[in-house]
């Protein structure tokens, strides 16, 4: 399973704080126009990743340069370090021709006008019309495509069917609500006994739970002029919820949240201190336990919508000083519509963006892989049935809110600030993030 299955991955929106202040601070201006060679140059593609996603990126690159003649030189490291190195390229002017985009990063370079707006690619180089609707968006800026997504994902809680069954509670199912969460942990907690909980305390989860949350209340996280699109009392409200649950006993201490922001044998799920996480796909983290496990839907609101936002999984963007972007653009649509790239990819970047990909893929994919996939199906059919706008990209200073949002709740979690005071110290912090990241 790829690491991009993550909280900072297709559930996360990739952190990078790091690395927007270091687009910011070199201080360059917008540059005047692309390379525009052609489309039978060779090209230069960096991407982050692990061992599989690197040898995947390769073995297509070798496929794209067999069917157009287009060599591709790669250049790939991991996530750590590597908008940092991109920065510096920008700076001096030679960015690579083609790069792998972070979701949450790309308003901020966007807004910095080093990417290319691939509308005039679009639909007769890139065929966009072939993505699901949902994750269409998932790389627009003020209405522009300035990065074209490669996958999809969703909000789902991972949950121990062995815990569950000992416990002899019934499983959640596709229609439960933040009620029945609420119900369930709380029986669970009790079933499982003493240092044991029902669930992952997610109140410092943005994408994960609390955005499935406004969109059920016909909010989001950001509008799309790339301000908070909820405010003081939704955020009491969600605060007060998780405290309840504290208190009672139905969701883990928050000493506890330091060994789930990874996918390993530390997590609370995977040493049984708790039954129900949000953040991670069943793929990721099943391999870690001998126990079963499976995935439901994010509880819905009283309103039975899900309020599911499908992210894009990571994004492939063209700077404007890109020497080759006609051959760039014959790229990224290869990753998206051919079937051997498709077969070759997997599931490296995100779940099926398409039904040719879904059809291409379904038949090799492991049994946790299939469920994680199908499962996924379905979820972007209940967001058809929701009639919810897609969600707006991610602004830039969206890493900042995020991690104002974790320490506020942390703050609450454990006790150090009331939820009105944790409220208010979010708002202060998130509003003087995104004033600066303009």
């Amino acid at each position: 399973m790829s690491e991009n299955f993550s909280r900072r991955g297709f559930l996360g929106l990739a952190a990078g704080g790091v690395a927007a202040a270091g687009l910011a601070g070199c201080g360059f201006a917008p540059p005047s126009g692309g390379g525009g060679s052609s489309s039978s140059g060779a090209l230069v593609f960096r991407w982050w990743g692990g061992e599989a996603r690197n040898r995947a990126y390769q073995q297509t690159l070798d496929l794209f340069k067999q069917k157009t003649g287009i060599t591709v030189t790669a250049q790939f490291s991991g996530y750590d370090g590597y908008f940092n190195k991109l920065n510096t390229e920008f700076a001096g002017g030679n960015p690579p021709d083609i790069f792998q985009m972070d979701t949450a990063l790309v308003s901020t370079y966007a807004a910095k006008g080093v990417l290319t707006d691939l509308s005039r690619y679009i639909p007769d180089t890139i065929h966009l019309d072939t993505l699901y609707p949902a994750v269409r968006t998932a790389g627009t800026v003020g209405g522009k495509p300035y990065g074209v997504p490669s996958g999809s994902g969703y909000a789902p809680v991972v949950y121990d069917k062995n815990v569950f069954e000992q416990a002899k509670i019934p499983v959640p199912t596709d229609n439960w609500t933040w009620n029945d969460f609420t119900t369930i942990a709380g029986e669970l907690s009790k079933a499982m006994g003493s240092g044991k909980y029902g669930a992952l305390d997610a109140s410092r989860d943005d994408s994960g739970a609390l955005q499935p949350w406004l969109r059920q209340r016909g909010k989001d996280l950001y509008t799309a002029e790339g301000v908070l699109g909820f405010n003081e009392d939704d955020l009491k409200e969600w605060f007060t919820y998780w405290e309840g649950l504290r208190k009672s006993g139905a969701i883990c201490p928050p000493e506890m949240l330091s060994n789930a922001d990874s996918a390993t044998g530390n997590h609370p799920l995977i040493t049984g201190q708790v039954a129900m996480t949000t953040g991670w796909g069943l793929a990721q983290i099943q391999p870690l336990t001998q126990h079963a496990l499976d995935i439901v839907i994010v509880p819905r609101g009283s309103n039975g919508k899900t309020g599911q936002a499908p992210s894009g999984g990571v994004l492939l963007s063209v700077p404007v000083k890109s020497s080759n972007p006609d051959g760039a653009a014959k790229l990224i649509d290869f990753f998206a519509t051919d079937t051997d790239a498709i077969k070759i990819m997997g599931i490296q970047r995100g779940f099926p963006p398409s039904d040719k990909a879904l059809n291409t893929l379904l038949p090799s994919l492991s049994a946790s892989d299939k469920r994680d996939v199908t499962y996924g199906q379905y979820v972007s059919q209940e967001v058809v049935k929701d009639g919810i706008p897609n969600a707006p990209t991610a602004p830039a200073g969206y890493n900042d809110v995020k991690n104002a949002l974790d320490a506020a709740a942390k703050q609450v979690a454990f006790a150090k600030m009331s939820v009105a005071d944790g409220v208010t110290r979010f708002f202060s912090d998130a509003k003087t993030a995104l004033a600066n990241a303009k």
